[in-house]
C-alpha cells in the first residue's frame, strides 16, 4: 500500500509506494521529487529542494539551507498510488514548517 504524505493542514498532497522508496509522486500518480541523500529532505527532478518529510508530513523547513544535489536520478515515470490515505498524525511543529507546493500537471 502506498505510504501518503500530508500537508500541516493534514490533507494529503503526495504519496510513496513504500516508506524505504526514494521518490515521491503527487495524488496523480507523477514523479514530483526524490531523496538524493541518506536523510529525509527531498528534491525536486531538478535538483531543487522540495521539502522534508516529518513524520507523515511533506513540509518545507524555515531553516533549509541550500545544499547541492549533484546526481539526477532516472524518472520512474507515473504510477498509480494503492490503498487509501490513513488518518494523519497529530502534528505539533507547525512553527518551524510551511506546506509544500506541489506542481500538478495536467
Amino acid at each position: 500500500m502506498s505510504v501518503y504524505l500530508f500537508d500541516m493542514s493534514g490533507q494529503p498532497v503526495a504519496f510513496r509506494r513504500t516508506w524505504t522508496d526514494t521518490h515521491i509522486f503527487d495524488l496523480d500518480g507523477h514523479w514530483v521529487g526524490w531523496f538524493p541523500w541518506d536523510d529525509n529532505d527531498a528534491v525536486d527532478p531538478n535538483g531543487a529542494y522540495l521539502g522534508t518529510v516529518v513524520d507523515d508530513r511533506l513540509v518545507r523547513r524555515n531553516d533549509w539551507q541550500a545544499r547541492p544535489c549533484v546526481m539526477t536520478p532516472t524518472s520512474p515515470g507515473t504510477v498509480s498510488p494503492t490503498g487509501q490515505p490513513t488518518t494523519p498524525h497529530y502534528f505539533p511543529n507547525c512553527f518551524a514548517y510551511q506546506d509544500v507546493r506541489i506542481h500538478h500537471h495536467a
